[in-house]
């Protein structure tokens, strides 16, 4: 397959939009204009490189993660199948068994995947109300997790990052906590609760953890994306899509290595990137843009010296470059 690249900035390029404010212990999102304003944006003549399968198509592709070896791991949540892709999109392996056994799966249509510094791939399996550890190959290690609301247990976990430490982060749309376990998945600790920012959540969903371990969570429902140091104690909140006067909606959520924070907008087909404090830096995408990567973007991913960001609708994983 032939690899080319979009790069594609807004217009909003390297714009503050004074995001950073600490919000009160509720927060309701301002509505924004009923019409979706037009982005302008700049792009390379050549056409975006992605990764889909011209058989057995992806369906609702969710999380996305790459290894120690530039290999390329997909949730593909709707088939409940890891998919795994060479740096070219060559699909090397499926790991494909459905059901409730060990390493089989049985996914809700959503649900991420992340990558330790060994190359362990954890996966949300939600409709199994667990999350599973494999090695790079597919090999079983173990899992954990059961239906409900307690300590070590799921609702609909969608969200998992894993830290420096190799410590695992799930977040669960169905019971408002961000829940912290250690490699082996042993209960470490939790926090959050029903309510709409100022450490609280609604419909979290991505979640990513920087350098100094600080914890990123992305909440689907009240707009905001929130920030924590590692004891979980709330720093900081802002909303997505103030640099366009429309409030989006965040879904996916990624640091970089300078700590920069890059957040996918779902419903407005955007790539948001923000400073570690919240302020906006630049835009990528938008519904009215000319030849628009995103559709429904989800996870976002770094490895090979690019940006991976799945589209949930679309069935494939766009590959940007850095600017």
């Amino acid at each position: 397959m032939k690899r080319t690249v979009l790069l594609l900035l807004s217009m909003c390029l390297l714009i503050a939009c004074g995001g950073g404010a600490e919000p009160s212990a509720e927060l309701t999102p301002t509505p924004g204009p009923t019409q979706i304003p037009t982005i302008e944006a700049t792009m390379t003549p050549e056409q975006p490189f992605e990764i889909k399968l011209s058989e057995d198509s992806m369906k609702d592709p969710y999380g996305v993660a790459v290894n120690s070896l530039g290999n390329i791991y997909v949730s593909d949540a709707g088939k409940d199948r890891v998919l795994i892709f060479d740096v070219d999109g060559n699909l090397l392996a499926k790991w494909d068994k459905k059901g409730s056994g060990d390493g089989e799966f049985k996914t809700l249509g959503f649900g991420g995947l992340a990558i330790d510094v060994n190359d362990n791939v954890f996966v949300v399996d939600n409709e199994n109300h667990r999350v599973q550890k494999f090695d790079k190959d597919g090999n079983y290690i173990l899992q954990w997790g059961s239906e409900g609301t307690d300590d070590s247990q799921f609702v609909r976990a969608i969200g998992i990052a894993v830290d420096a430490d190799g410590n695992v982060y799930v977040t669960d749309d169905g019971n408002p906590y961000v829940q912290k376990f250690d490699n082996d998945g042993n209960f470490l600790m939790k926090f959050g609760g029903d309510g709409s920012g100022g450490g609280n959540f609604k419909h979290a969903t991505g979640i990513a953890v920087d350098q100094q371990g600080h914890i990123f969570v992305a909440d689907y429902e009240s707009k905001y994306v929130q920030k924590f140091d590692a004891a979980g104690v709330f720093i900081t909140a802002w909303k997505m899509g103030e640099d366009i006067g429309f409030v989006g909606t965040p879904e996916g959520i990624a640091v970089d290595a300078d700590g920069n924070v890059y957040v996918t907008d779902y419903d407005l087909g955007r790539m948001q990137v923000f400073d570690n404090d919240g302020e906006f830096l630049w835009g990528l995408g938008g519904k009215k843009t000319t030849d628009n990567p995103f559709k429904r973007p989800t996870a976002i991913a770094f490895g090979n010296g690019v940006i991976y960001v799945v589209n949930q609708s679309g069935a494939k994983v766009s590959v940007v470059e850095f600017p």
